[in-house]
């Protein structure tokens, strides 16, 4: 067959295509007929091909679908449980059932000699953000409150104490009881409390040729009257549990008051001085015990922790 003649056969048969009623009967002819069967076949395995490729999509995006919304779920669990596992892993608050707690006497002048209560009860597992409530005394000369910075209550001397003028006696109990509130829930905690001497801080404490540690044991403020004449040597050395961190004397001159620290064992001059004063710290940290958080507020310089004290040797 010559080109003209395929070409003349091919406008007839597109001629005649436009007088089918649809597309399937055309396609219905062109098979029995065996014009495009070849061409439809191609078709047929394009569409498939198409589809195949198109279900494979589908089933990605579908697992990449499932992946995202079990990550959601996951993160969603998370997020429900996190504050109930923290309150089932946090542990209750303690504090010691029984404890000793010493008590300093004060002699600065002559016929002076007083006693007074300064310690704390440590609370074990105490949250940072916990509060402390109902704090109770069932010997009404003492009292307690919460210090700011610390996991304890601090116990000290109430106003009764001062207006009957007590005097703190060896073996003299007291049990306090408070409430605990944290984590969503309260705990009511109490601790027996006896009283007890201080025990010895200086093995040692000369002034000059005289030692008077014996004399100041159980105090934290003490008075002699010493020579003042030419330099003094100021010599101390700690007890067992104790260690000095520095030492200073406070010196006054009219209205002008000063102090100036000084060497273990150096020779001073006393004059105008009134008084020699030690700071020191304890090396046996008591129960429970937690170092302050930033806002701790401690009274004094050099004492950054409740486990530092200070004596102070007045010069009459």
């Amino acid at each position: 067959m010559d080109d003209t003649t395929e070409k003349k056969d091919m406008q007839s048969f597109f001629r005649f295509a436009y007088t089918v009623p649809n597309r399937y009967t055309l396609l219905t002819i062109l098979n029995m007929s065996g014009i495009i069967q070849t061409q439809v076949k191609n078709h047929q395995k394009g569409e498939e091909r198409f589809t195949i490729i198109n279900a494979k999509k589908e089933e990605n995006e579908m697992k990449k679908m499932k992946k995202t919304l079990c990550g959601f779920f996951v993160c969603l669990l998370l997020v429900a449980i996190t504050p109930l596992l923290a309150n089932a892993a946090a542990k209750a608050p303690v504090c010691p059932k029984t404890q000793t707690l010493y008590f300093e006497r004060s002699a600065p002048f002559k016929g002076v000699d007083d006693t007074s209560v300064y310690g704390f009860i440590y609370i074990k597992n105490l949250s940072s953000t916990a509060t402390i409530t109902n704090i109770k005394s069932s010997n009404t000369y003492y009292t307690a409150y919460k210090r700011q910075g610390l996991n304890a209550i601090q116990i000290g001397t109430s106003t009764k104490f001062h207006i009957k003028g007590h005097k703190v006696k060896v073996g003299e109990k007291s049990t306090f009881s408070f409430v605990v509130n944290q984590n969503g829930k309260s705990y009511k905690l109490s601790c027996k409390v006896t009283f007890k001497q201080h025990p010895a801080v200086f093995k040692s404490f000369k002034v000059g040729s005289k030692d008077y540690a014996s004399e100041i044991n159980g105090y934290w403020q003490y008075g002699a009257k010493i020579s003042r004449s030419g330099k003094t040597q100021i010599k101390v050395a700690a007890a067992k549990n104790y260690k000095i961190d520095f030492i200073e004397i406070a010196y006054r001159k009219g209205n002008k008051a000063f102090t100036k620290k000084i060497k273990n064992g150096q020779k001073v001059s006393l004059k105008n001085a009134v008084s020699i004063d030690v700071t020191y710290h304890t090396t046996k940290k008591p129960k429970y015990y937690k170092a302050p958080g930033s806002d701790y507020r401690y009274y004094y310089i050099g004492q950054p922790t409740p486990l530092y004290s200070d004596f102070s040797f007045n010069l009459w």
